[in-house]
């Protein structure tokens, strides 16, 4: 390829990289510590290039692909940098946006707790997550509510069970009383000594014994 080629193919060059649309930083530039006139530098290194080929250092299809790397390099310099700019955005709050959604959720006895170890351990998971968690937190409760449920309802059962073995003590030790009066034989001594109210608690057996001759 001739000199006059060469000159041509390298000036389209410089104008491809005045009026290809270069992507724009973003964000306040004078707070930005590392920040590029990137258009200036890609002009600036496609002359270099071109002196080189002028020179004979390289040939025209070796300036070529240099000329292309400049200007691919800038855009990726260019987007790496916006990228950069968009990971530092500040993070929502995540707790306020639950907050939001589930007003009070943690104001009740237990769960305060909970969001104060949230925060202090340093959590930076986002709303779902934290809706993860209170999901896990309504099951723990509503399992202890279970449970004392079935703890109530077994201690009551053994409180019933206890009442009725009880009853059934108390009946058969009065069945067992008039039994053994029935078949108890009184002496006169006994009778003798007797309260007016013993007396006439008895009366019947003892009237009956007498009948029958039974008391000596």
């Amino acid at each position: 390829m001739n000199n006059q080629n060469m000159t041509s193919n390298f000036n389209r060059g410089l104008s491809s990289a005045d009026n290809r649309q270069i992507p724009q930083q973003t964000g306040n530039l004078q707070n930005q510590p590392l920040t590029y006139d990137v258009q200036s530098i890609v002009l600036h290194d496609i002359r270099k290039i071109q002196q080189l080929v002028d020179s004979g250092v390289i040939d025209n299809t070796q300036g070529q692909y240099l000329v292309n790397y400049v200007i691919n390099k800038a855009y990726d310099m260019v987007n790496n940098q916006n990228r950069g700019d968009a990971q530092i955005q500040p993070k929502p709050d995540a707790f306020a946006e639950f907050e939001a959604e589930h007003s009070g959720f943690f104001n009740k006895d237990g769960r305060a707790e909970v969001l104060d170890y949230l925060k202090r351990s340093g959590f930076d998971g986002d709303k779902e997550e934290i809706s993860l968690i209170s999901q896990m937190i309504e099951k723990l409760e509503n399992g202890a509510i279970e449970r004392y449920l079935k703890q109530t309802a077994h201690e009551k059962t053994l409180n019933d069970e206890n009442e009725i073995a009880k009853q059934r003590l108390r009946a058969n030790a009065q069945n067992s009383n008039f039994d053994d009066l029935k078949t108890r034989a009184f002496t006169r001594e006994q009778i003798g000594k007797m309260s007016g109210a013993e007396f006439a608690k008895y009366e019947k057996a003892i009237m009956e014994q007498l009948r029958k001759g039974l008391i000596k």
